[in-house]
């Protein structure tokens, strides 16, 4: 090895150790503000003394903390002292041109060794201000920024006591803004205490304080300024404070109609989405009520109008079936083989035929059909279920759809929904980057309350403006009584069906309605009930579908399909400002912010 060579590794190794050693010292902690109390007394020769007692709550590992106090003109900072109760420290104390930065090391040892972790640490900062009293031709004020917008977390709470070196009777003073003032007082006759609640992060805290020129009987350590300024000041707050309640009430604006965008659902439904009284009133139906189709009742009565589950298909099945098309050959938990018998089929529908063209692909020598063996052919079973629902929607005309219900303002609601989601996100964008007062927090809750209310009815409320024709409103409550005494085995015990073969039947519309699993089991308990003895049930082909696994076996080839809705009802089997007048707000001195390094 050259001697090139070692001097290449010997830089790389300190250019190295270079870059990690401040690795070393660096955070891996996070913090939060609990609480600050600032002590501000003004000296009668113009000098503040200020005392800031400030409160991290530690998460993980810092070095130390810091607080950056800003500076205006011919400011300055003296005799800074730290003060950590339980802790020790190293104070570094760097001067920018327009601030200076307090850094605190803080470690839990004499010697300096161990780094604070996981606690809460409280640390007290003394320094004076020079020239951050203002002394003008007429007044005497003290503009001071008591919280800061460096602070990148929320301050929980403040407490402020500034001190004057007179009676207060004699000063004027104000918070600007007053938004997260719990209190402000005089508690004796010059000191004011104020406590401020929950004041965010990068927001400013200001107090601003008028007083007599006689209070000082020197001005060493003021900023003179050769003016008049009292009646400047004075207008200055008030148009501050006129422009606050602008704000308050312009921001207010978003909060209002948020809360009436939240309401105007309800208005629509109060106007457009009651259903009709009717004379028809039963407490149940014990026989089916009408002859329709399972699939026009599927389409019409258990989820939205007008569109079909994946039970339409089952319960056209069923229906086959029970109207002699198809034999139950044998039904365990393992298959169920049906065979179809030679019926003509010119009577059926289009979508009745689909589905007898579509099992006659799978029949053997025997006409028989295996389910098992239908459902491994997954692709084009799957195929064939989406494509059938487009026949057998033609069994639900429209205008019959239209007779029984009015789907006329569905419209409005769906364009309402998304115009109001746009709004409510407007409101949040606007109130988030331009919002001020107390409104905006309040605002941005309403609005977030009225976003999340539009994608609710949007998404999951079916036909929120849809209502029901008075012949519709019977033919929807007779059939919800006949689900509620299929589902109801008390009442079913109290009215029992005319015999075992009318279970079949129900069994087609209990599928038709999503309520295939507890009329199963109603039906079982029926049959256990009335000591049947399964031999009866082998001629009866829809009862013994649903008592010997067939309907379980019959859910597992075709519903999982489900016209690609996987939501297919109940079907489920038992699976600052130096040098001049500062406007409100501005800070004359203070403020500044801190943090953790």
């Amino acid at each position: 090895m050259n001697l090139n060579n070692k001097t290449k590794i010997i830089i790389s190794i300190l250019m190295l150790i270079f870059i990690i050693m401040p690795l070393t010292y660096a955070a891996t902690g996070s913090y939060s503000l609990p609480q600050a109390k600032e002590s501000i007394t003004v000296e009668d020769n113009g000098l503040t003394k200020v005392t800031d007692e400030i409160t991290y709550s530690i998460t993980g590992t810092v070095n130390g903390v810091t607080r950056i106090i800003p500076l205006s003109g011919e400011q300055s900072i003296k005799d800074i002292q730290v003060e950590t109760p339980g802790y020790h420290n190293k104070l570094e104390v760097q001067n920018g041109t327009n601030q200076v930065t307090i850094k605190v090391w803080l470690y839990k040892d004499e010697d300096k060794t161990q780094k604070v972790s996981d606690e809460d640490v409280t640390v007290i900062f003394h320094y004076n201000i020079e020239k951050g009293v203002k002394i003008y031709n007429d007044i005497a004020e003290l503009q001071y920024m008591s919280w800061g917008n460096g602070w990148n977390q929320e301050i929980k709470s403040l407490k402020t006591m500034i001190k004057v070196p007179g009676n207060h009777q004699d000063t004027q003073y104000w918070n600007n803004p007053d938004t997260n003032v719990k209190s402000s007082q005089w508690n004796d006759e010059n000191t004011l205490i104020t406590e401020y609640n929950n004041i965010p992060s990068e927001t400013t805290a200001e107090q601003r304080i008028l007083m007599p020129k006689s209070f000082f009987k020197s001005t060493e350590h003021a900023d003179i300024i050769n003016k008049d300024a009292k009646v400047q000041i004075e207008q200055d707050q008030q148009d501050y404070v006129n422009k606050q309640n602008f704000n308050n009430t312009i921001w207010m604006i978003p909060s209002i109609l948020a809360l009436l965008l939240i309401f105007a659902p309800l208005a629509f439904y109060l106007k457009w989405g009651r259903n009709p009284k009717i004379i028809y009133k039963a407490d149940y139906e014990s026989q089916i009520p009408t002859n329709d189709s399972p699939v026009f009742v599927n389409a019409m009565i258990p989820g939205i109008v007008d569109e079909l589950s994946p039970d339409a298909f089952t319960s056209t099945l069923l229906d086959l079936i029970d109207r002699k098309y198809y034999k139950i050959v044998v039904s365990n938990k393992d298959d169920t083989i049906i065979r179809r018998y030679e019926k003509n089929t010119l009577s059926l529908k289009l979508h009745e035929k689909d589905i007898i063209d579509f099992l006659a692909n799978y029949e053997n020598e025997k006409q028989q059909i295996s389910l098992k063996s239908v459902g491994e052919d997954t692709y084009n079973v799957q195929k064939f279920v989406n494509a059938w629902k487009i026949d057998a929607l033609k069994d639900v005309p429209v205008s019959r759809v239209n007779t029984y219900y009015n789907k006329s303002k569905e419209n409005i609601m769906s364009g309402y929904n998304i115009l109001a989601i746009l709004v409510g996100v407007i409101f949040i964008l606007g109130l988030l980057i331009f919002g001020s007062g107390n409104f905006v927090v309040i605002g941005i809750i309403l609005s977030l309350i009225l976003i999340i209310e539009q994608l609710i009815i949007f998404f999951f409320i079916d036909t929120p403006l849809g209502t029901w024709t008075y012949e519709g409103k019977e033919f929807h409550d007779k059939w919800k009584n006949f689900e509620k005494y299929i589902k109801d085995f008390s009442l079913i015990n109290e009215r029992p069906p005319e015999s075992i073969q009318v279970w079949g039947k129900i069994l087609v519309y209990a599928t038709a309605l999503g309520c295939a699993d507890e009329v199963t089991k109603n039906m079982k308990k029926y049959i256990k009930m009335n000591n049947i003895p399964e031999t009866v049930l082998y001629d009866l082909d829809v009862v013994s579908i649903g008592y010997f696994w067939g309907m379980y076996n019959m859910h597992r080839v075709f519903v999982p399909y489900g016209f690609n809705n996987p939501d297919y009802g109940n079907s489920g089997f038992d699976t600052g400002s130096f040098g001049d007048i500062g406007g409100p707000g501005s800070g004359g001195f203070g403020g500044g912010g801190g943090g953790v390094f």
